[in-house]
């Protein structure tokens, strides 16, 4: 049909007519050859060859060269035919197994896939497939994980399917014959294979529903089971036919109109009921086509006087004109665009193909003259999960960080306790010369409030440590915090327990001496500790000295994305040894713990307010045993990437300690003083202070509070003058005896003044007297003197 659609046109080789001798060749490859050969010496001059078929083409391919023949095969697809070296006048109109392959590079660049695995079978068409595609993947930069062959050895199958689960090969290219696609999709279901996660791309069949197991299959998994395999798996088909509305260079717009007109023609020539309908039929057409359209363009380019007619088998200059119009063939046939390129191999339509509900279908072609895929907009592709898989698990390492909620809240608490902290030390700073303040010391309550910024400071850098900062700054931080928060500790309870033991050591005895305690003493107690610290944290540093290091965790799966794994990393300060490092300062806070327990209750029946803090040292302390004894258990315990937790539980422990400290020691003070003036005292037991005058006592706020305390006095020197009396009954013999009289020089009551003398036939007390914190020196003196005998 195509023939006489050539020789009835006027613009293909006018004056010329093709013709088809009727040579039939039959028997084998080398009858094939022989019978070829006879027909080269026998008229008409052959011009070109169109086919054969079958197995018989490379022979053909190899002996038309002799008689420089230019063939055009039409039912081939081995790739060992676009050997150029081999079969140099080769020229095929159907797409061979190589044209494929630019096919699968463009789907993997499409969707990104840069790593690939392939397996073929050993067969040499697959081997040969798969040689070219490597290349192309080299060419295209994607990873090739792993290549192998799927022989028919069971071990060798077993070993190269390992092979692909070592690597983890996501993608799979698998080339190789229907059946043993077949076996290979048992495999696939028994190890788990496929599904969301995986991608296998097959060469496909022109047989319909290839993968379906055949009697004479032998499988060890059911045609569902396939079924489920091969689900959403892709394979490529070369095109037949061009699309829809395409009209080409013989007038046909459609598939079905060229069959009609196909089935006509063979009926009216030759009485035939039905046509043959393969899918060869449509590349011979175009086949004919392509030799007529070179022959037409060659005849044009041959010297003036010379024609087609004047070919020999020996002109060698017509056989390149012949071959180079050939090359530059392009046109529009019933089987779409015909090219070649410079192997003789079509450039045509690659199908692309996809099981979708356990049936195959087109979701796209590729363009090989393009190379540009156009996707179907009927029938798109579908993915398990409603995304196309990855190449590899996607590992991407999260930082476990403290959560930002959490950590901005506890470093806005851990801020504004920063700015309280600055607020008692204005107080403390402007009403340093008060009474209330200043027999509290002044200066030790600012190394106090220091202490507590200090640890405000430590749960901010311990947030910024896990969450801002990069790992040289981490690096600093870890080390800061640590510092920041053994010092802070220290300055904080250090200077509480110093004012304590102050009181402590003038309340202990009572021997007549006099005692001046100042404040750089209580300084110097305080550096004393800090001295330890810094000379610990120094052994610490060089010996074992913090590092920041990465502790990672098991992969944890996006519950999203079953094909990223995200990889958990923590970033921690520690060390070699840092259990035992931790060890030393937990035991050494831990006992300057129980030295402010000591100090407070042997301080505990000092009734002097402003300066014996027993009471709040007593709160704090507890306060601060029960934080650690819930918080330092729960840190240790809790898994590191419970970092949240964790993080909550330190800062909790830090504020609720920290804050209960400064409300104790500076609160009651500023309530006294709101409420009765920063010079007044409430308390009138035993504590006296130098006016101008003398010693007076402090003023009562009223009438019944100064009958209430006269009363407690005159119990309290009676008790005293009892004990008096008994030391004297014990130590009659004696000529001296001593006794320790604490008496009160004078009482006001309502602005008058009543003097109290104790006297004895054995000697004479004299008055002891407790004065203020002394402007100059900040001490506080206490004298006791003796009961001297008569």
């Amino acid at each position: 049909m195509a023939i006489e659609q050539i020789n009835n046109r006027s613009d293909i080789l006018p004056g010329y007519n093709l013709k088809i001798p009727n040579v039939q060749f039959r028997g084998g490859r080398a009858i094939a050859v022989y019978h070829f050969i006879l027909t080269m010496f026998h008229e008409p001059t052959m011009i070109m060859v169109l086919g054969p078929g079958g197995t018989v083409v490379d022979l053909i391919a190899q002996t038309a060269p002799i008689y420089n023949l230019i063939q055009i095969t039409y039912s081939t697809y081995s790739p060992t035919l676009s050997d150029r070296k081999t079969y140099p006048f080769l020229f095929k109109t159907i797409q061979t197994d190589n044209v494929h392959n630019p096919a699968r590079v463009a789907l993997l660049q499409h969707f990104g896939w840069d790593k690939v695995a392939t397996i073929q079978d050993t067969d040499d068409r697959y081997t040969t497939i798969a040689s070219d595609l490597n290349k192309l993947l080299g060419e295209a930069n994607i990873t090739v994980q792993a290549s192998g062959g799927f022989g028919k050895d069971v071990t060798t199958q077993l070993s190269q399917l390992e092979n692909l689960m070592a690597v983890d090969a996501r993608i799979v290219i698998a080339l190789m014959n229907p059946q043993q696609c077949r076996k290979l999709l048992c495999w696939v279901y028994n190890n788990g294979m496929y599904g969301s996660r995986y991608l296998w791309i097959f060469n496909g069949a022109l047989m319909g529903n290839w993968w379906k197991p055949r009697k004479s299959d032998t499988l060890d998994c059911t045609a569902e089971e396939i079924d489920q395999a091969i689900e959403y798996s892709i394979f490529t088909e070369p095109s037949f036919f061009a699309d829809e509305g395409e009209r080409g260079i013989a007038g046909y717009s459609s598939p079905n109109h060229y069959w009609k007109a196909h089935v006509d023609y063979a009926r009216l020539k030759y009485n035939a009921t039905e046509a043959e309908s393969t899918v060869y039929v449509p590349l011979a057409f175009d086949a004919v086509y392509a030799a007529a359209l070179a022959l037409n363009a060659s005849a044009a380019e041959l010297p003036p006087g010379i024609g087609l007619e004047n070919w020999t088998y020996a002109d060698h200059r017509m056989n390149s004109v012949f071959f180079r119009n050939m090359e530059k063939t392009n046109f529009f046939g019933v089987s779409g665009p015909v090219r070649f390129d410079k192997t003789g191999d079509r450039l045509g339509r690659i199908i692309i193909k996809q099981i979708q509900d356990g049936k195959a279908v087109e979701v796209g072609k590729f363009h090989a003259y393009e190379r540009k895929i156009k996707w179907s907009q009927a029938t798109p592709l579908r993915w398990k999960g409603g995304q196309p898989p990855v190449d590899e698990v996607r590992k991407i390492t999260r930082e476990i960080r403290i959560s930002d909620g959490l950590f901005y809240t506890m470093v806005s608490l851990a801020g504004l306790g920063v700015i309280f902290c600055f607020l008692f030390l204005a107080f403390n700073f402007k009403f340093r010369e008060k009474r209330v303040i200043k027999m509290s010391s002044p200066r030790l309550n600012n190394a106090l409030i220091l202490g507590c910024i200090f640890a405000y400071l430590a749960i901010i850098l311990f947030g910024l440590t896990e969450n801002v900062a990069e790992s040289n700054q981490a690096f600093y931080m870890c080390k800061a915090r640590v510092w920041i928060m053994v010092v802070g500790f220290t300055l904080a309870f250090g200077s509480m327990f110093s004012k304590t033991w102050r009181v402590y050591a003038l309340f202990r005895h009572t021997k007549v001496e006099k005692k001046v305690i100042k404040d750089f003493h209580l300084f110097a107690m305080v550096g004393s500790f800090l001295l330890m610290d810094v000379l610990f944290l120094m052994l610490w540093e060089v010996l074992d000295p913090i590092t920041v290091r990465r502790e990672s965790f098991p992969p944890e799966e996006d519950p999203n994305r079953n094909d990223v794994l995200y990889l958990p990393e923590l970033r921690r300060c520690t060390s070699n040894y840092l259990m035992y490092w931790l060890g030393i300062i937990y035991a050494s806070k831990g006992i300057l713990i129980l030295f402010g327990i000591f100090l407070a209750w042997e301080t505990r029946k000092v009734q002097i307010p402003e300066l014996n803090d027993s009471k709040q040292i007593g709160l704090c302390v507890y306060n601060v045993m029960i934080m650690s004894a819930v918080g330092v258990p729960i840190i240790n315990l809790l898994d590191s990437q419970q970092l949240d937790i964790s993080f909550a539980v330190l800062s909790v422990c830090i504020i609720v300690c920290t804050s209960t400290t400064l409300a104790l020691v500076f609160v009651p003070k500023i309530w006294q003083g709101l409420r009765h003036g920063f010079e007044i005292q409430r308390s009138g037991k035993f504590l006296t202070r130098k006016g101008s005058s003398g010693t007076v006592t402090n003023g009562c706020d009223d009438h019944i509070n100064c009958k209430k305390e006269i009363i407690q006095l005159k119990n309290q020197i009676n008790v005293l003058n009892k004990e008096i009396t008994d030391i004297r009954k014990r130590k009659v013999n004696k000529y001296d005896s001593q006794a320790i009289v604490v008496c009160a020089d004078r009482l006001s009551v309502n602005g008058s003044s009543t003097s109290h003398d104790t006297k004895s036939t054995a000697g004479s007390i004299r008055s002891l007297h407790l004065r203020d914190m002394d402007a100059q020196n900040n001490g506080i003196e206490m004298q006791v003197i003796k009961e001297t005998s008569a």
